[in-house]
């Protein structure tokens, strides 16, 4: 019995391996977490002068790409680590002890995320700030890339809990609906606007390619016919 109070998450039989338990309050951590997302757009805002032009939503998204790079490259070592963003993962796993034992779903998500989405993001940021014409393809495959993989991290933890009655929640409501539910909404909304914000631009640039592509079939024929008139 006494192997199951060595950690706070759920189901209490889970074995977090390496785990090192957290050592700062809730409370603090929220307090870092909200000090830390002033301090990154303040930073963004600095950095992002160089390019002054840059939208207010620009600014967000490389924001964005950066912290999930982050995490993409640290999440294997979570259990056990104890600077500010692992303790805030931590803090997390008690809405989804999945993370903490490396279950099978998410390390073949995740592993795809670490080879992938995780450089591309960092390269998604850079190429915001630089107004790469690659930006909006790129942006596009890592946004559908997240949007689906978050699809399927729903799916398969309320289907496990359904049809076996495994919860990898605590059974407090703030962390299944504020940690889980709200939380994750991120990985769907921000996506699904980088999606909607990507189709647009290339939507864009073919409807206006096809409109110079159609004046200069325009004035041809309008050249030729005057040509054979005379």
């Amino acid at each position: 019995m006494s192997t199951m109070l060595n950690h706070p998450f759920y189901p209490p039989n889970l074995n977090p391996t390496g785990y090192a338990a957290n050592t700062m309050s809730i409370s603090a951590i929220l307090g870092a977490f909200a000090i830390a997302v002033v301090s990154i757009i303040g930073f963004t805002s600095i950095v992002l002068k160089i390019r002054p032009s840059i939208s207010r939503g620009d600014k967000i998204l490389v924001g964005w790409f950066v912290f999930k790079g982050y995490f993409v490259f640290n999440h294997q070592t979570m259990p056990r680590r104890l600077d500010l963003l692992g303790q805030m993962w931590k803090e997390y796993a008690k809405a989804d002890s999945r993370y903490m034992t490396m279950e099978p779903f998410v390390l073949c998500m995740e592993s795809i995320t670490a080879f992938a989405w995780g450089p591309l993001c960092y390269f998604i940021a850079w190429m915001i700030v630089a107004d790469s014409p690659h930006r909006h393809p790129t942006q596009m495959i890592v946004s559908m890339g997240q949007l689906y993989g978050d699809v399927l991290y729903y799916a398969t933890s309320i289907a496990e809990e359904k049809y076996h009655g495994v919860s990898y929640s605590r059974p407090e409501t703030f962390y299944y609906w504020g940690y889980f539910i709200f939380l994750n909404s991120f990985w769907i909304l921000i996506p699904a606007f980088c999606m909607y914000q990507s189709y647009s631009a290339m939507v864009g640039v073919f409807r206006q390619s096809t409109v110079r592509s159609a004046k200069k079939n325009l004035k041809f024929w309008g050249s030729f016919t005057h040509q054979m008139e005379k």
